[in-house]
C-alpha cells in the first residue's frame, strides 16, 4: 500500500534533509577561508640539524656561513636550528631530546651538524665541507617518502593568529614509522646577556612533536604554544587523508620529517614563501558540496513522482 500525500511529502521532506544534515559538516570543515594559506610537496631534501647557540663565539663566524649554505641549497637541505636549554634564550628542551636520539656526546663542542641524523660535523664548517656532507647524504638516501603539506592561518586580533597545519602521505608507513613535525620560527635577541653579536638568529626550532603513522603523540614540545592533533579527510583536495596540527602564534615554517628504524625517509618545509592556493577553492567546494545536496534531492523528488 503506497503511503498517502502527506507520508510522500513527508519522505521527500526527511530525505532532502538527511542528504543536507550529511553534507554540512563536509562545507563548514573546509570552506572557512583562512587569510593565508600556503601548500608545498616534495620529501627529498636532506634534513640538516644545527646545533647552536647565541653565547657561541665560533657560531658568530659559523652561522651566517650556514644561513647563505641552506638559502642556496633551497630544494635539497632543510635546517632546523636546535639551542641548548641552557641560559641560551631560545633553548628549548626538544634539543636535549633530539642529541640524545643521536646517543651524542654530554658535552657537545658549538656549532655541531648533522645531516639526516648522520655524518656528525663539529666546530668550524666551510662552505665546501658542508657541500661534501650533504652530498654524502645524497648519495645515502636511497630512496625518498612523498609528502603534501599545506598550512592556513587566520589572523585573531587582538589574540595570536591560529595556524592549521595539514599533511598527507603518499605510502602507507610501517606501525614503528615516526612523523615528527618542528615549528620553526625567527627570533630577535632582545638582550645583551649570552649575545655573540648577532641579533637575528634564524630556523629555530619552537615546537616539537612526534607520532606514529595512527596518529598516536610519541613525543611532544609545546614551547609557549601548544599542539592539537587529529586525523581525519582534507575535503578541499578531494578528501584525501590528513594529520591536521593546529598551533598559535608568530610561525616562520613547518618542517616535516619521517623515520623509519632510525633512518630519514622523507623531508619537506613548508614557509612563508611557499605557493599559495587558490582562495577561491573554498567557494567553489561549498559550491559543489550545494549542488550535489540539490541534485540528490531533485532525484528522490522525481524517483517518488514516478512511483
Amino acid at each position: 500500500m503506497r503511503p498517502g500525500p502527506n507520508g510522500c511529502d513527508m519522505q521527500k521532506w526527511m530525505a532532502s534533509t538527511l542528504i543536507i544534515l550529511f553534507l554540512l559538516p563536509l562545507v563548514n570543515a573546509d570552506t572557512e577561508a583562512p587569510d593565508e594559506s600556503r601548500m608545498a610537496i616534495g620529501g627529498h631534501a636532506i634534513l640538516l640539524e644545527h646545533y647552536t647557540a647565541t653565547w657561541c663565539d665560533t657560531c658568530a663566524t659559523v652561522d651566517p656561513l650556514v644561513s647563505e649554505f641552506v638559502d642556496e641549497h633551497t630544494s635539497r637541505v632543510v635546517r632546523v636550528a636546535l639551542h641548548p636549554n641552557d641560559h641560551d634564550p631560545f633553548g628549548s628542551a626538544l634539543t636535549t631530546h633530539r642529541i640524545g636520539l643521536k646517543q651524542a656526546e654530554a658535552e657537545l663542542p658549538l656549532p655541531t651538524f648533522w645531516f639526516d641524523g648522520e655524518s656528525e660535523l663539529q666546530g668550524s664548517a666551510s662552505q665546501s665541507l658542508l657541500e661534501n656532507e650533504l652530498r654524502s647524504a645524497e648519495l645515502k638516501r636511497t630512496d625518498w617518502i612523498e609528502m603534501s603539506v599545506w598550512w592556513d592561518s587566520w589572523g585573531n586580533s587582538p589574540h595570536d593568529d591560529i595556524h592549521r597545519f595539514h599533511l598527507n602521505i603518499d605510502e602507507d608507513l610501517p606501525p614503528d614509522a615516526i612523523i615528527t613535525v618542528f615549528r620553526l620560527e625567527t627570533l630577535e635577541m632582545t638582550s645583551e646577556i649570552a649575545n655573540n653579536g648577532i641579533d637575528v638568529h634564524h630556523d629555530i626550532a619552537t615546537q616539537m612533536i612526534s607520532f606514529s603513522p595512527n596518529g598516536s603523540v610519541l613525543d611532544s614540545f609545546d614551547g609557549v604554544h601548544g599542539w592539537d592533533i587529529s586525523t581525519g579527510n582534507l575535503y578541499s583536495e578531494g578528501g584525501i587523508p590528513v594529520y591536521t596540527l593546529e598551533t598559535y602564534g608568530e610561525v616562520d615554517g613547518f618542517v616535516t620529517v619521517i623515520e623509519e628504524n632510525g633512518e630519514v625517509r622523507g623531508v619537506i618545509r613548508i614557509s612563508n614563501e611557499e605557493m599559495p592556493r587558490k582562495a577561491e577553492i573554498y567557494s567553489d567546494l561549498a559550491l559543489l558540496l550545494l549542488l550535489v545536496a540539490l541534485a540528490g534531492s531533485s532525484a528522490i523528488l522525481r524517483r517518488d513522482e514516478i512511483h
